[in-house]
């Protein structure tokens, strides 16, 4: 759908660059741009449809399992779930799991990184690697720590 579209516009600047469209007739290239753009848009749109049709797909099995809660759900299991290893309750991840994170975000806010900010896009990189691995090892451990209390719960009323 994309390569007709294309043609139909190098078509349309084709007939524009080689006829005489005096009058009227300047019509036929610029519809035949027009359609072309169109052509290519709806294919563009169709392409990323199709992309994105299996994060979709996951997105509804992750709304439909049992426990693992939504986003903002698992944003709110997060201070209980680091701080009760701290309190002395039996704890959904170890110590060090929770030392870990700390030490990310520190690494996160502190001024002095591993490989400089100055040098282009590099100084950053280290920087999106520990919060994306921060974010990804909280959103997961929160999951699991709802999914563990949704069965805790279900343990308790049979």
């Amino acid at each position: 759908m994309i390569a007709v579209g294309g043609v139909l516009v190098l078509a349309g600047v084709v007939a524009l660059v080689v006829g005489d469209w005096s009058g009227q007739g300047w019509l036929l290239p610029g519809g035949l741009i027009a359609a072309g753009i169109g052509v290519v848009i709806a294919g563009l749109v169709a392409l990323v449809r199709r992309r994105l049709a299996p994060v979709r797909a996951a997105r509804r099995a992750h709304r439909s399992a049992p426990g693992t809660g939504g986003p903002v759900r698992r944003l709110r299991a997060i201070p209980s779930m680091v701080a009760a290893p701290w309190r002395g309750r039996p704890a959904a991840v170890p110590r060090y799991q929770t030392v870990l994170w700390l030490a990310g975000v520190l690494y996160l806010i502190w001024p002095l990184d591993f490989v400089p900010d100055l040098l282009p896009l590099v100084g950053i990189t280290d920087d999106i690697g520990v919060g994306a691995w921060l974010l990804t090892s909280l959103y997961a451990e929160a999951g699991n720590q709802l999914a563990r209390e949704t069965d805790d719960e279900d343990a308790g009323e049979a």
